[in-house]
C-alpha cells in the first residue's frame, strides 16, 4: 500500500510540472507576441516609436501588425470626432467642455453653445504626433482657437443683433474658425474640420424679457395698423360701392331722360311732319301753320262739332266758329 501511494504522488507530481510548464510557456509567448503583434481597429492609425533607434512609422486599420519587441505604438483614431462646448443653465451640466462667455459690442454678456464637427488628417499623423505626443491637441489648440474666433465675432454684434442676425454669426463662425485651423502651425493642417453648428446665444434673462416685451408691443402695433388698415379698406370699399349704386342710378336718369327726350322729339317731329303734309296739301305758310295749330287746340278743347272756312284764296285769317248741337235741334 506503501509503494502504491508513492508512485501516486510521483504521478501526480509529473502532471503538475506538466501543466506548469505548459502555463508558463503560454504566458511567455503571450508576453512576447504582445511585445511583436499590434492591432489598429478601422479608422484608426498606430504610430510605431522605436526608443531605441528613435525612428517612427504609422500603420493604417483595420490591421493586424508586427513590431520589434522593444518598440511601442499609440493609437489616433481619425474618425469624425466632436468638440461640445455648451451649458445648461436649469440643471447646470455641461458639455464636454462649457458654454464660450463672451461680450457684446454693447457690453453685454451672452453665452455660446456651439458644436464643431472635426477629424484628423490621416496623411498628417505622424507630424500631428511629432508637435502634440500626449495627443491634446484638442486641449492646447483647438478649444483655446475656438473660443478666440468666437469671441472676436460675438464682439463685432450688438446683443439684439446675436438675435436677428444668427445665421450670419453662425457663417463667420464656420469660415474663421476653418481658416485659422489651417494656419495654424502647430497643427500642421493636421485637423480638418467638416462642420460647426452654433445651437444657441444665450442672452441675460433680463434682457430677454425686455426684448419679448419690446416684441410683443410691436406685434400690437402691427395688429392695430393692420386692423386699422382693413377697416379703412371696408370704408373705402362700403363708400365705392354706393358711389357706384349712385352713378349708376344717376346714369339711369340720365338714359330714362334721354329716352324719354328722344321720344318727345321724334313725336314732334312725327306731329311737325304731318302739319307740313297737310299745309302742303291745303297750301299756306308759316301763318297759315299757327292758325292750324290754335285750330287743333280749339278742336281738342270742343266738346261738339266745329265748322271750319277756308279762305278761297288759301290766305289771310281763317275764321274758325265752333258750336254745339242740342238735343232738340238734332231732332
Amino acid at each position: 500500500m506503501i509503494n502504491m501511494s508513492v508512485r501516486n504522488i510521483e504521478k501526480y507530481r509529473g502532471l503538475i510540472s506538466t501543466i506548469a510548464f505548459v502555463v508558463i510557456a503560454l504566458i511567455v509567448v503571450g508576453i512576447f507576441s504582445g511585445l511583436i503583434i499590434g492591432e489598429v481597429g478601422v479608422s484608426e492609425a498606430a504610430v510605431i516609436i522605436d526608443p531605441v533607434m528613435g525612428g517612427k512609422s504609422v500603420v493604417y486599420g483595420p490591421k493586424i501588425f508586427f513590431k520589434k519587441p522593444w518598440e511601442y505604438y499609440v493609437t489616433i483614431y481619425y474618425g469624425v470626432e466632436s468638440l461640445d462646448m455648451w451649458t445648461d443653465e436649469p440643471s447646470g451640466m455641461t458639455g464636454e467642455w462649457p458654454a464660450i462667455t463672451c461680450l457684446t459690442r454693447d457690453g453685454l454678456g451672452v453665452a455660446v453653445d456651439i458644436t464643431v464637427r472635426w477629424r484628423v488628417n490621416p496623411d498628417k499623423v505622424l507630424e500631428l504626433y511629432e508637435m502634440y505626443p500626449l495627443m491634446d491637441w484638442e486641449t492646447k489648440t483647438l478649444v483655446p482657437l475656438l473660443r478666440e474666433r468666437v469671441r472676436d465675432i460675438i464682439s463685432r454684434y450688438t446683443a439684439i443683433e446675436t438675435i436677428e442676425k444668427r445665421s450670419e454669426i453662425s457663417a463667420t463662425i464656420v469660415n474663421e474658425f476653418t481658416e485659422a485651423v489651417m494656419k495654424e502651425s502647430n497643427l500642421a493642417q493636421a485637423i480638418i474640420i467638416e462642420g460647426i453648428d452654433l445651437r444657441n446665444i444665450e442672452l441675460p434673462k433680463s434682457f430677454k424679457a425686455a426684448v419679448e416685451e419690446k416684441l410683443a408691443e410691436e406685434q400690437q402695433k402691427i395688429a392695430a395698423k393692420f386692423r386699422a388698415e382693413r377697416m379703412q379698406i371696408e370704408a373705402n370699399a362700403t363708400a365705392m360701392a354706393k358711389i357706384l349704386e349712385a352713378r349708376g342710378e344717376a346714369l339711369a336718369q340720365i338714359e330714362k331722360a334721354k329716352g324719354e327726350a328722344e321720344a318727345i322729339l321724334i313725336k314732334m317731329n312725327s306731329t311737325a311732319r304731318s302739319y307740313q303734309l297737310i299745309l302742303d296739301v291745303i297750301g299756306g305758310n308759316r301763318t297759315s301753320l299757327a292758325q292750324l295749330l290754335l285750330l287743333r287746340e280749339i278742336v281738342k278743347e270742343s266738346q261738339g262739332p266745329v265748322i271750319i272756312i277756308l279762305s278761297p284764296s288759301g290766305e289771310g285769317a281763317i275764321p274758325v266758329i265752333p258750336f254745339t248741337f242740342s238735343s232738340q235741334e238734332e231732332g
